[in-house]
């Protein structure tokens, strides 16, 4: 039996995760344990730069202080989790120095496990490659994961990018979510090759899946 297409598309979304697993629940028991392992490597930067923004149930944010707060795109940060506090810190001290209009990290451990556990927004669409060169240089070492269903700037996939839909929508939730529908849609139909009509229809919906980035923007 099929699987019911919200729970098909919350499997093709939250591919890629880590499990959590008895050592980062170890490591990572509760909220406070959260802020110092996140914050462990930023020094003055982030209190200095930052302003933290109310929490939501899967995400702690920061914007930077004296930024306009308009969105154009963003950029996935995607180290390995030993190596978040590393990649939060090279990003809470470019505040001065780029674009970057906001970030965002998982909350819990949960959230450390996905793959975007490090998102970051700028301003502007035409700073997103430039900040990815920069992030690129100041993290030059860090194993990488990837984010999958989102456009490479690196090859190792530990910076991507995307941008949210005119109606507020996620990038990666939005796709998914059309994904699965389609992938319904063919089994209903019979279709032979069910994988390469949802990617059919997905070309339809403006998506280049070659990059799984928007075909126009």
């Amino acid at each position: 039996m099929a699987l019911p297409e919200a729970t098909l598309a919350g499997r093709i979304y939250n591919f890629g995760r880590r499990p959590l697993d008895a050592r980062f629940r170890r490591q990572l028991p509760d909220a406070a344990a959260v802020t110092a392992f996140v914050e462990s490597s930023c020094g003055p930067a982030l209190q200095r730069d930052w302003h933290e923004l109310p929490d939501t149930p899967h995400w702690r944010r920061w914007a930077a202080v004296g930024t306009s707060g308009r969105i154009a795109g963003k950029l996935y940060v995607s180290v390995v989790p030993e190596a978040l506090p590393e990649a939060v810190a090279v990003v809470a001290a470019l505040a001065r120095a780029s674009n970057i209009a906001a970030f965002k990290v998982g909350a819990d451990a949960a959230g450390i496990c996905r793959p975007d556990r490090l998102v970051v927004y700028v301003s502007a669409f035409e700073d997103l490659l430039p900040l990815g060169t920069l992030l690129r240089g100041r993290l030059a070492g860090c194993p990488a994961d990837g984010v999958p269903f989102t456009a490479a700037v690196t090859p190792d996939g530990m910076l991507s990018w995307a941008v949210d839909r005119p109606s507020g929508a996620s990038w990666r939730q939005w796709l998914t979510a059309r994904l699965a529908r389609h992938l319904h849609a063919a089994v209903d139909a019979g279709e032979l090759g069910p994988a390469t009509f949802a990617l059919d229809r997905l070309g339809l919906d403006g998506v280049d899946t070659v990059r799984w980035a928007p075909v126009k923007l």
